[in-house]
């Protein structure tokens, strides 16, 4: 962690500035150093601090050390400042307890170095100050006061985890010496700041400052006696969080963020939810990395058609991105290189929570131009594009928006095909595809051209054409399982003549289960039909399962004929357990669950309210056509909770069909109906 620059960061900043300015004055033997010191007992002074001890002075080789003992009180802080001669290059302080355990230090590459420590107890303490470069005269000495007060707050490793005076505040935040343990106590801190990972709140946080002067990955683990919280800014006061963390692992006492940051000035906050507060623990490590040009100079090769397999354990996290909680996880970067303007897809298959994305520019964050974590699982990411020719960037990486950044093996796939396709299975209407009922079939539109389009969409897009036979007036349902593009299925009776449309449905990425509410519900009189599959714009194209399931519709026409009349200001009940999955509707997820119908007559307009109660997530809706969906007049999913639902509308006489059904897929069971009919 040496190549990590970092150190504890006094709150007044100008104890800082004193030490630079008198470091560049001094030079010539270590008898020089008395009149620097002399500036800096002044600067001292002016910061309300006064020295406690008397300057030691000496000489030392490169790489020797030497070590003075030094009598320290609890519940004071005390600033060691050592200046070295003109012939010092770095000087290296550290503050050591009885049991040699670190309090505080400063190992920057500097000829001067400054450290605090505020003991919890009383004893014999010791300052090890270590010629690490050059060699030369030095000098050392200790003040208290100010800049330095706890007011009695527990402190570790140079750091005042808690304490008065406005300690632990964006306006006056904590010093934090890196691998350290901080312990403190958020009780009576201020509430100024609110975590993203926290709705609303009122409890108390302390403010850390942390310096990192090299690139690194920052690692920060908070043990608590209450319900803790921990985040990471840039900014103290406003601005996003860099990492929020609230339970980690399951516990409200632990919390964990991780995050690669470049140099600079950032601020740990320490928080709790709701108005928890108490004692804590704090250990922060930070890890070296290497430059991004380095890294983005060794990216392997990603070839074309062939798939590369590869693990993040064990890497950094270089990289970040748009989607997948930041993906702030451990990755790795490939280089890709197009020749001509192509359909590009690039798909990762994992064992964990896997994050996809390129960049035309390796090292540069705005240059990302696709990014996907979820592709129907979270093992499985895509990406589809137009690329111009040119060297890309192709990240696999993780979700970095839970407890634990994810990592582990995946493999990779890149393929390329022309822009204008026109290689596919099924690419025409003069070379269908067969398309059987009952029997899924997978398609990938990714090779092929654009020749057709429906009134629901597939203009400029890939599709392909299926053809299949009705021998007598059926009901066709069309589910498209698994999409990897947002696309249109359309049903014409005469392939490519968009004036034969009988239906048109459209189909959205996602894990859609094969038996989940059809996309497509159409009643047809017999004879041929073609079923194209459609993209909804020139880029979207990729793989899918479509299922035609073709039935009697007299069956359907049959129940409903059957069904039994509601009668106004008569309760209804009745259970939908044993029946059957036949309708579908616009609400509640399809209503893709068993379901039962009612009649429903009326003499003359009037409106109607159906209100119905149940033991199981049910739904309501009512149609003029019972076996047409096209028909639905009204739907309701939730009314005040998923035990309740009910229909307000105003309709003409006639005859109407009232469908009791259920939310998504396997909801069935008891219910009660209430129908009440007025004039309007």
């Amino acid at each position: 962690m040496s190549d990590v620059r970092t150190r504890s960061v006094l709150r007044n900043r100008a104890l800082t500035g004193a030490l630079l300015a008198l470091a560049l004055a001094g030079c010539g033997g270590h008898g020089l150093l008395s009149p620097r010191f002399v500036a800096v007992h002044n600067a001292m002074a002016a910061m309300g601090m006064a020295q406690t001890g008397s300057i030691s002075e000496g000489s030392l080789e490169h790489g020797a050390k030497v070590r003075f003992d030094v009598p320290l009180e609890a519940g004071h802080c005390y600033t060691f400042v050592a200046l070295g001669s003109s012939g010092v290059r770095d000087l290296d302080l550290r503050i050591l307890g009885e049991d040699d355990t670190e309090l505080g230090r400063d190992v920057t590459h500097d000829p001067q170095a400054a450290a605090q420590a505020c003991p919890r107890a009383a004893g014999t303490y010791h300052v090890e100050l270590t010629m690490s470069g050059g060699q030369g005269g030095y000098a050392v000495s200790s003040w208290e006061g100010a800049a330095g007060r706890s007011s009695g707050g527990r402190v570790s490793a140079g750091v005042a985890s808690s304490g008065g005076d406005g300690e632990g505040t964006c306006q006056s935040p904590l010093p934090l010496a890196l691998g350290a343990p901080a312990h403190g106590d958020t009780t009576g801190g201020a509430n100024a700041l609110s975590p993203s990972c926290i709705q609303g709140g009122t409890a108390p946080e302390r403010v850390y400052e942390i310096q990192i002067e090299q690139r690194a990955q920052l690692v920060a683990d908070l043990s608590t006696g209450y319900d803790g919280a921990l985040y990471l800014r840039a900014q103290c006061g406003a601005g996003e969080d860099i990492a929020c963390n609230d339970d980690a692992g399951g516990s409200t006492t632990r919390s964990h963020v991780d995050a690669t940051l470049d140099p600079g000035t950032y601020y740990l906050v320490v928080d709790g939810y709701g108005d928890a507060a108490g004692t804590y623990d704090l250990v922060v490590q930070a890890t070296p990395l290497r430059a991004l040009s380095a890294v983005c100079g060794a990216a392997d090769a990603l070839p074309l058609g062939q798939p590369v397999s590869g693990t993040t354990e064990g890497s950094q996290d270089y990289f970040q991105a748009t989607c997948g909680g930041g993906a702030r996880a451990p990755d790795h970067v490939y280089r890709l290189d197009i020749t001509q303007r192509s359909r590009l897809r690039v798909r990762q298959e994992s064992n964990h929570d896997g994050v996809l994305y390129m960049r035309r520019s390796c090292a540069e964050p705005t240059s990302e131009f696709a990014c996907n974590d979820d592709l129907g699982d979270t093992r499985h990411s895509e990406i589809r594009t137009v690329v111009d020719p040119g060297t890309y960037f192709v990240y696999s990486d993780g979700y970095s928006g839970g407890d634990q950044p994810a990592s582990g093996s995946y493999t990779i796939r890149a393929d390329t095909a022309p822009e204008a396709g026109g290689s596919a299975a099924g690419e025409t209407c003069q070379a269908p595809l067969a398309l059987r009922s009952g029997t899924a079939a997978q398609i990938d539109t990714f090779e092929a051209g654009d020749d057709y389009s429906g009134s629901c969409g597939g203009q400029g897009a890939p599709d392909v054409v299926y053809g299949f036979d009705l021998t007598a007036r059926s009901r066709v349902e069309v589910r498209v399982a698994n999409p990897a593009f947002t696309g249109a299925m359309y049903v014409q009776r005469t392939c490519g003549d968009t004036s034969t449309e009988v239906a048109c449905g459209a189909f959205t990425p996602g894990a859609r289960a094969a038996d989940a509410p059809p996309q497509l519900d159409t009643i047809l009189p017999r004879g041929h039909y073609v079923l194209v599959i459609d993209g909804a714009n020139a880029e979207e194209f990729g793989s899918a399962e479509i299922t035609l399931q073709v039935s009697d519709v007299a069956a359907l026409e049959r129940a409903c004929a059957a069904a039994p009349l509601l009668h106004p200001g008569h309760t209804e009940n009745g259970t939908t357990v044993g029946g059957q999955d036949r309708f579908h509707a616009s609400c509640a997820e399809g209503t893709a669950s068993n379901d039962v119908m009612y009649r429903l007559r009326l003499t003359r307009r009037s409106t109607v309210r159906i209100s119905m109660s149940s033991d199981f997530d049910g739904a309501l809706y009512l149609r003029r056509d019972c076996t047409d969906g096209a028909t639905e007049v009204v739907c309701n999913d939730d009314t005040g909770d998923n035990r309740h639902s009910q229909l307000d509308t105003t309709l003409d006489a006639g005859t109407y069909f009232v469908f009791v059904d259920g939310f998504r897929s396997g909801n069935q069971g008891s219910y009660s109906l209430d129908v009440q009919v007025t004039r309007p």
